[in-house]
């Protein structure tokens, strides 16, 4: 079950809503908790035993290492904060990443080890709950949070349904507040339902429509040869618009299910594709992982108070880390190394020239460097990922008119252009037309209203069609 299918959305959803607001204040945490529980059983019951050892061991290691830290045992302290952290990181390596070190390291293989034997989906959500669970032991430890005897806290906090898929990475101190006094306003229940429907909209209407377009080129034999050039950027822009569709729209959905139970969940995009530079990017892209990069393995490397040598060092690991996080594939290694290696560059002359450059050139050489990695990312091993780069400066079009015919429908072409309007910042412009409607009156205001009302509803109508019409597709960082 995914927050877009349909059982979720008819089902689930208004169940849990009604049970919800039906419970006095004090159940609400337990039954959150039953109902997380509950959808991640139906979306991989092999996870529930997983989550529910992360959720008793890290219970346990967060109140000794308080305990430790309130007797001012700081040898103790340290020592099981860093067991914990082992531990969490050592099991997710297991899940995730066995089969992969076994192909990849020769000695493992002729140790005896099959990578098919050792391979296997890894447990539902264990990239997302097992960097939450490591973020709320290192707090504990800092003194940034105390250790919470609540199990039920715990146990939501690492479990909570909306972020459980693809996150965002939320962190103790942020969630606290509405896990203790789950009391949402009204106005907070109807902000929560408007951006989930614009979240559910995002990722049917725009990333559902030019998911297709994607697949089709990054999976073309036009003509039984070569991929086209034409071909292979009209793909590219396509994954480019799905990817950030697709997760922001996750994330919309999430931050508007956590507000409707009054809970909040951190924002996780801020326009990522107007940056004028990589850095710039990774400062508006995936927020929740790139500042659980930054407070949890940057800084403690040394951060930026280090030499230059070893502030580079220091960035090439942290984004060898990432590339691995998203997945056991060379092409995520290569893809976390080619931003790591950019955030290098920009700490250069390099880096001081694109800043001095109009922003025009800015934001063709970030959006450019951005959209060639994605090549990577999107590609099933690195052959592929080669051989469509090529195909990008190949400046062949054998093959396009055939593209053009079966793959851009007006409706993808659509799609592709209101992907583009939609990834600029709007606001600017919302709250022009919200003071234009307060200036008019009455008339105005109730203008507003309809609109905020309806909207939401249209998005929900329209979506729901769209699933009806059998165009679902897993959220990307679902696999993750």
């Amino acid at each position: 079950m995914s927050l877009d299918s349909p059982l979720f959305l008819f089902a689930f959803l208004p169940a849990v809503l009604a049970g919800f607001f039906a419970s006095p204040v004090g159940l609400r945490p337990l039954l959150l908790l039953a109902a997380s529980l509950i959808f991640t059983a139906m979306g991989d019951i092999t996870a529930l035993p997983v989550l529910a050892a992360s959720i008793l061991g890290n219970h346990a290691l967060a109140l000794a290492i308080g305990n430790a830290r309130a007797a001012g045992r700081t040898v103790r302290q340290k020592r099981l904060a860093a067991l914990g952290v082992t531990a969490n990181i050592l099991y997710l390596a297991k899940a995730k990443y066995l089969a992969f070190a076994v192909s990849a390291l020769p000695f493992l293989e002729s140790s005896g080890m099959d990578p098919a034997q050792v391979h296997g989906l890894p447990p539902l959500g264990i990239s997302f709950f097992t960097f939450q669970a490591v973020s709320y032991l290192v707090d504990v430890s800092r003194g940034q949070v105390a250790a919470d005897k609540n199990l039920v806290h715990t146990a939501l906090y690492l479990s909570f349904f909306p972020k459980m898929i693809a996150g965002p990475i939320a962190r103790y101190a942020t969630m606290l507040p509405g896990m203790r006094l789950p009391r949402p306003a009204l106005s907070d229940v109807a902000a929560g339902s408007g951006r989930f429907c614009l979240g559910l909209a995002k990722k049917t209407l725009l990333a559902g429509t030019l998911g297709p377009v994607a697949d089709a080129a990054f999976s073309a034999r036009p003509l039984g040869g070569a991929l086209d050039m034409g071909t292979a950027w009209l793909g590219l822009l396509a994954y480019t618009g799905q990817i950030y569709f697709d997760f922001s729209g996750y994330t919309d959905m999430a931050v508007g299910l956590g507000r409707m139970f009054g809970i909040a969940l951190p924002e996780n995009f801020d326009h990522p594709y107007v940056s004028r530079s990589v850095r710039e990017f990774w400062r508006r892209w995936h927020i929740s992982l790139s500042t659980w990069f930054r407070d949890y393995l940057y800084i403690p490397l040394g951060g930026g108070r280090v030499g230059p040598l070893a502030v580079q060092r220091n960035l090439l690991v942290v984004f060898l880390v990432c590339g691995l996080w998203h997945g056991a594939n060379w092409t995520f290694v290569v893809w976390g190394l080619y931003h790591g290696v950019f955030l290098v560059l920009e700490r250069t002359r390099f880096g001081r020239a694109m800043d001095a450059a109009p922003a025009a050139v800015g934001h063709a050489y970030a959006l450019t460097a951005v959209m060639l990695g994605w090549v990577f990312f999107r590609s099933a091993d690195l052959p592929q990922a080669v051989n469509y780069l090529g195909a990008l400066f190949s400046f062949r079009f054998e093959g396009f008119d055939y593209t053009w015919m079966t793959v851009a429908s007006r409706q993808a072409l659509a799609a592709l252009a209101a992907a583009v309007v939609f990834s600029l910042p709007l606001g600017g412009v919302a709250r022009t037309l919200s003071d234009l409607a307060g200036r008019l009156g009455p008339l105005g205001r109730g203008a507003a209203w309809a609109v905020a009302v309806l909207a939401p509803a249209a998005l929900l109508a329209l979506s729901a069609m769209q699933l009806a019409a059998g165009t679902y597709s897993p959220f990307i960082y679902a696999r993750f």
